[in-house]
């Protein structure tokens, strides 16, 4: 109980008054003349003590002095009780001034290190002003703690003047009204620096004494992130929004996150539900789109599975408006699934004009036909009758070859034009893709003779399948074709055939010099002809028409090429029957 009152002040006084009584106590009853002024001298002592160490030590020991030879000038016998008696009370009274005096210290040593080691500035004040603040404010705003104490005004003469205003009212209601005080402002340091400080103060009561007490925090930093995050959002906000494209992100359950203008609009336009997540209020539109059940089960198969990628397009029935909806997964950097990126495209435009275009082809291959056909017969003719000068032959044979080129260009085109107007109707029946792929290689030896490539075939004597031959036959033809024409000389082509899990698998290759990786995608598009073999004739139509005839046969086509050539893969369904063992022709 001793060690508790001897750690704080009112300790110390306890302590004292405790000692200065039993002081009094012992002398009124060994002798009452004994009791006089100089009993106060010890309480002299104490308070000197608490003016600081040196002093107090000083006046201790006058104040024990006169303490102890003062009762030899009222003619009081100094005996060695009354020695023992003055020096033991004045010893206890000094020893708890003093031991709670250095405890008083030490605490407070303590105190000051712990609030001068905060990354912060305290400080407290009163009606006349601060009363206190520690040393951290000087390096935080380059005035010392010394100035802010002599100096009554400085703290509203530092207010960044875009600030002043606003925080003196902030901070005149809060001291009227004896409430906490919070607020972030500016303080101007003496180079002019602008630096961001929260503010942040209690209003204390303890007796009849009230004062404040706050501390101050640097966040210049923080409001240069936020700031710099405040701008980048917007950044990024004029970014999507300046898009043609309808963009939305959604999050893990399909709540839409972010979404920019034309998604919106997009949104009022289609008639999309306020509400509900991002498939559910696509799939709400359902009703409008054309292909209504394929739309339906995309949705389905997105609410299912929301971690892949998809790419569609539909068309509304009444405004006959297109659209392309392509989405993505966003995951984290451990593999997570975060949430779906959802991005809207109208091509209405793109498609009105490619409808206009394939017409337009369509149009002019039906009226280059006939002319094509007569040119052609009337070549044939030529010198039939007498005999043709060498030049003149050679000038027809250039008129017949360009227009068997052009009238194959024709085909071409009204062959893609059929396919877009009522697909590809074939003719199926069992045929031998054996016999298929080796008279399209006969048809290309010619060609393949000229540069002195070697043609191969490896695969079974006999392999049969549900397919049209013609079309399956010009699907060999053009791969070959394509193979020959960009394979150098002494080069090879290959064509394989063999059976994997009830499909046929059928491919050519060749070891010319492959397609870069960046044109492959292109590989199958219309008209399509890459840089590097513009001086290769073609039309940039025949992987095309391979592809839609191995679609309509049920079938898929693949390309994988590289520095050491290229390999063109289809699939097709085969018949029932086993096929025989592969050789190599």
């Amino acid at each position: 109980m001793i060690g508790r009152a001897l750690g704080d002040r009112r300790g110390v006084i306890l302590v004292s008054l405790t000692a200065l009584t039993a002081t009094l106590v012992v002398s009124f009853f060994t002798d009452a003349n004994f009791v006089g002024t100089t009993m106060l001298l010890p309480w002299i002592a104490l308070f000197a003590f608490e003016a600081g160490a040196a002093l107090g030590l000083a006046v201790a020991t006058a104040s024990f002095v006169v303490f102890l030879f003062s009762p030899a000038l009222g003619n009081i016998d100094i005996t060695w009780a009354f020695v023992i008696g003055r020096f033991a009370s004045f010893a206890l009274i000094a020893g708890g001034v003093g031991i709670a005096g250095a405890r008083l210290r030490r605490s407070e040593g303590r105190n000051r290190r712990l609030v001068e080691g905060l990354p912060l500035v305290m400080y407290t004040e009163d009606e006349r002003g601060l009363t206190y603040i520690s040393p951290q404010i000087e390096p935080l705003l380059g005035y010392s703690a010394e100035d802010w104490l002599s100096l009554p005004g400085l703290w509203r003469q530092v207010l960044h003047p875009e600030d002043r205003d606003r925080v003196l009212t902030e901070y005149e209601q809060a001291a009227a009204a004896r409430t906490d005080f919070e607020c972030t402002y500016r303080l101007v340091r003496p180079d002019s620096r602008a630096v961001w400080v929260r503010d942040s103060a209690a209003y204390v009561t303890v007796g009849r004494r009230s004062y404040r007490q706050g501390f101050i925090v640097d966040v210049t930093e923080q409001r240069r992130s936020e700031a710099e995050a405040e701008r980048n959002a917007t950044l990024m906000r004029g970014l999507i929004d300046g898009t043609v494209d309808g963009i939305a992100l959604t999050d893990r359950t399909g709540r839409i996150a972010i979404a920019n203008q034309p998604m919106l609009r997009f949104a009022e336009e289609l008639g999309f539900p306020r509400g509900g997540l991002m498939h559910e209020r696509l799939l709400a539109t359902s009703p409008a789109i054309v292909d209504r059940e394929r739309f339906e089960e995309r949705m389905r198969q997105l609410a299912a599975a929301p971690d892949v990628e998809s790419s569609d397009e539909f068309e509304l029935r009444d405004s006959e408006r297109v659209f392309q909806g392509f989405t993505k997964p966003v995951l984290g950097g451990d593999g997570t699934y975060l949430g779906r990126v959802w991005t809207l495209r109208e091509v209405t435009e793109i498609r009105n004009v490619d409808r206009i275009k394939d017409a337009l082809v369509a149009t002019v291959s039906h009226e280059l036909r006939t002319p094509l056909t007569s040119i052609i017969g009337y070549l044939e003719l030529l010198g039939s009758g007498e005999p043709l000068s060498e030049e003149d032959a050679r000038f027809a044979e250039i008129v017949r070859r360009n227009a068997g080129r052009l009238q194959r260009m024709v085909e071409e085109l009204l062959f893609l034009s059929r396919v877009d107007v009522g697909g590809l109707e074939l003719d199926v029946d069992q045929v031998d893709v054996v016999d298929l792929a080796r008279a399209a290689l006969g048809s290309a030896d010619p060609a393949a003779a000229a540069k002195r490539i070697t043609l191969e075939y490896a695969g079974p004597e006999t392999l049969r399948a549900k397919a049209d031959g013609d079309r399956l036959g010009q699907v060999f033809d053009n791969l070959i074709s394509n193979a020959i024409k960009f394979t150098p000389e002494r080069g090879s082509v290959k064509v394989s055939l063999a059976t994997e899990e009830g499909a046929l698998v059928a491919s050519v290759s060749d070891n010319g010099v492959g397609i870069p990786e960046a044109e492959q995608p292109r590989l199958f598009e219309r008209f399509f002809r890459s840089p590097a073999t513009r001086d290769v004739p073609g039309t940039g139509l025949g992987l095309t028409i391979v592809r839609a005839i191995v679609q309509a046969h049920g079938g898929t086509i693949e390309c994988s090429s590289g520095s050491d050539g290229t390999t063109f893969t289809f699939t097709l369904p085969v018949a029932a029957g086993a096929a025989a063992p592969p050789v190599a022709a």
